[in-house]
């Protein structure tokens, strides 16, 4: 079996047409080149899934959820097996030899970690799509009116490269068509994801950089680029918070914390008096502050299948294989382990790749044993978690021990089934009847 040169790691949600282009124009563009495509796709509604699984070139691996572009790229990177990894949108279709030319110039350039392609917009136009890490005067300008400004206004447009000769090779990197050495990368992952779906190529790049790897832009292997062909799909909403939030957290890790603080105040500001002219804002107040906190907010999730709420304090809620423990009887259900409640004042909820896990908040965090005060989280906790579950699609069934009897009624629920507490996961793996309905 040939052992490939280049691993071509395709993201794809919701972009058949585009998938579908892009692989056509990959499997021309290579010549001879021995190459791998590990394919996620994000829980797509439109057959994308399908059409990349009928593709015998295709590695696929199938997410139940839209867990974003950073944890779907991670995913593939650990399936992957060349000593060349091609990070790679759905939406960009290859110019004939564009990939052989970014492979050769790896070759030739040992001192080069990456290198991007030259993009061009549908109409053979040229569009700049390249990663510039943002100063904090660039990062006020991209979401206030202080673009308008003499000094801001020249802050944003070095960041957007306005003017820039794009005609020779230079130093740009493109998280939509990279191409990486693999010894550069970390084992495990490429991105952060804390970072879903924007800023975690700034993120890469900063990083890299910082460990002194050079990216270059060639422009003599060209691409074109659709451009948010599935971005468009979060809406304008979904799409502000997870710009404003991605860049709240990126600037966590860049700024001093009384930069942060200057960057929300000005976007406060800014929304506040769009609002007082009564003109159009994109974001509403509750998703700006929580954008603002750093909270992206939640993906659109492809998966429609109804809720198993679990909670209770037996061994569940620790297991490192749930499923497992907890049998075959919620393969049609989508798993909500609720865990023993935090200090944090906001819910906590992960998804650890089999189920979802909620850590309650309290907003009184003392006092615990005192009944009023658990009275008080307890309805506070219900509310934040009925809040989280709103915005997911199913059905809501409760499997509930005597500790969660507050839940009852407070999550809309469908179904509730009691459960014992005391059963030892041994007891629990064997038993099939525990959470069945009685």
């Amino acid at each position: 079996m040939t052992v490939p040169v280049v691993s071509v790691l395709l993201i794809s949600w919701n972009t058949r047409e585009e998938t579908r282009r892009c692989l056509d124009s990959l499997h021309v563009a290579t010549g001879g080149l021995p190459y791998e495509v590990v394919a996620v796709d994000n829980a797509s509604a439109d057959g994308s899934a399908d059409l990349l699984a009928a593709d015998p070139r295709v590695r696929l691996i199938r997410n139940p959820r839209n867990v974003g572009f950073a944890a779907a790229m991670n995913q593939a990177y650990r399936q992957a097996t060349g000593e060349l990894i091609l990070l790679l949108n759905s939406d960009v279709r290859f110019h004939p030899g564009a990939l052989d030319t970014m492979v050769e110039f790896l070759r030739v350039r040992p001192d080069a970690a990456g290198v991007s392609p030259l993009y061009l917009n549908p109409d053979g136009s040229f569009q700049q799509h390249y990663v510039q890490l943002p100063t904090f005067p660039a990062a006020l300008t991209l979401f206030t009116a202080l673009r308008r400004l003499p000094g801001f206004r020249s802050a944003l447009h070095r960041f957007e490269l306005r003017g820039a000769d794009f005609s020779r090779p230079r130093e740009l990197a493109s998280g939509s068509c990279m191409l990486v050495r693999r010894t550069v990368l970390e084992p495990d992952r490429i991105f952060d994801e804390r970072f879903p779906i924007y800023w975690n190529d700034a993120v890469l790049t900063r990083t890299l950089q910082a460990a002194g790897h050079r990216f270059w832009m060639i422009p003599h292997a060209a691409v074109t680029h659709t451009r948010g062909a599935s971005c468009r799909l979060l809406g304008t909403a979904s799409r502000l918070r997870h710009l404003i939030g991605g860049l709240v957290c990126y600037l966590r890790m860049t700024q001093p914390r009384y930069r942060v603080g200057v960057f929300r105040l000005a976007l406060l500001a800014d929304h506040l008096v769009k609002r007082l002219c009564r003109r159009q804002t994109n974001l509403g107040w509750r998703d700006l502050v929580a954008a603002l906190r750093g909270d992206v907010g939640p993906l659109p999730d492809g998966d429609r299948r109804d809720w198993a709420i679990i909670s209770g304090y037996g061994p569940w809620a620790t297991a490192q294989d749930p499923p497992t423990l907890l049998g075959d009887r919620f393969d049609d259900h989508r798993v909500l382990l609720l865990e023993r409640p935090g200090r944090n004042r906001r819910l906590h909820v992960r998804f650890d790749g089999s189920v979802w896990r909620a850590s309650p908040p309290a907003l009184v965090p003392f006092a615990r044993r005192s009944a009023p005060v658990r009275a008080v989280n307890d309805r506070y906790a219900a509310g934040a978690l009925r809040r989280w579950l709103d915005e997911r699609p199913g059905a809501r069934v409760l499997h509930l021990d005597e500790t969660s009897r507050h839940l009852v009624r407070r999550l809309n629920e469908d179904d509730v089934t009691p459960i014992a507490t005391a059963l030892p996961a041994s007891a629990l793996a064997r038993d099939s009847r525990v959470g069945a309905r009685p």
